[in-house]
C-alpha cells in the first residue's frame, strides 16, 4: 500500500520535551510534515524567540506551541506578537491551560494507555487550572506499578520517564479527533493548522 503524500514542511518550537509527541501526532493529523522541533526548556526561553519567529515567511514556516498558564489567550497572544494576523508562514497556538489538557481531552485513549478509570478524566480539560498536575494526579491511580513509577513520583512530581511515556501516548494512542471534541483550544489549533497547510500548499 502506498503511503500518503507528505504535506508542507514546517518547523516547530515548544516549551518542553514532553510536547514533542503531541506535535508529531497533531501535525500528521492536519497534513503537515515536521522538519524539526526546537525544545526551549520553559516558557520564558520560548518567549524570547517568538518575536523573531513571528517575522518568518511562507518560505520558512514556523509553528510555536505555548501553554496559556491560566492567562487569557487573546491577551497573551497580543503580548507576544502584537496584532499580527494569521498566515504568512507563522502560527502561535496557545493551549488552555497547558498542552497536557489536549492529551487529557482524549478521555478514552488516555484511560486505556495509562490504565486509569475513564470516569476520573475531566470533561472539560481546558478549564483545569494546572493540567499537568491533574495528569500526574490521575497517573497516581494507574493500575500498572511500572508505568505509574515511570510517570509520577511518590510525592506527586514528574517521574523519571515522564516525557518518554507522555510522548509514547501521544504518538501511539492519542486520538486528535476525539480530543478536539473536548478541548476548544485544540479544535481552534486544528482549524488554523489545516488553514496553514492550505496556504503553504498554494505557494
Amino acid at each position: 500500500m502506498s503511503s500518503a503524500p507528505e504535506g508542507p514542511y514546517v518547523r516547530v518550537a515548544v516549551e518542553g520535551r514532553s510536547d514533542t509527541g503531541m506535535v508529531a501526532a497533531l501535525l500528521a493529523h492536519v497534513g503537515l510534515t515536521l522538519a524539526s522541533c526546537l525544545v526551549r526548556d520553559g516558557a520564558s526561553n520560548l518567549d524570547q524567540l517568538i518575536p523573531n519567529l513571528a517575522q518568518t515567511t511562507r518560505h520558512d514556516p514556523w509553528i510555536v506551541f505555548r501553554d496559556s498558564d491560566n492567562r487569557c489567550p487573546v491577551e497573551l497572544r497580543e503580548e507576544l506578537i502584537g496584532s499580527r494576523a494569521h498566515g504568512n508562514g507563522f502560527e502561535l497556538r496557545i493551549a488552555c491551560s497547558m498542552t497536557e489538557a489536549w492529551l487529557l481531552a482524549d478521555r478514552d485513549g488516555f484511560a486505556t494507555f495509562f490504565k486509569v478509570p475513564v470516569k476520573k478524566l475531566p470533561q472539560a480539560p481546558d478549564s483545569l487550572p494546572h493540567a499537568k498536575k491533574e495528569l500526574l494526579r490521575l497517573c497516581q491511580t494507574c493500575r500498572s506499578p511500572r508505568l505509574r513509577a515511570d510517570v509520577v513520583r511518590a510525592d506527586g512530581g514528574p517521574g523519571p520517564l515522564y516525557p518518554l511515556r507522555v510522548n509514547e501516548f501521544a504518538r501511539e494512542r492519542w486520538d486528535v479527533s476525539r480530543a478536539q471534541d473536548n478541548s476548544p483550544s485544540l479544535a481552534r489549533a486544528v482549524e488554523r493548522l489545516r488553514a496553514m497547510r492550505e496556504e503553504l500548499s498554494s505557494t
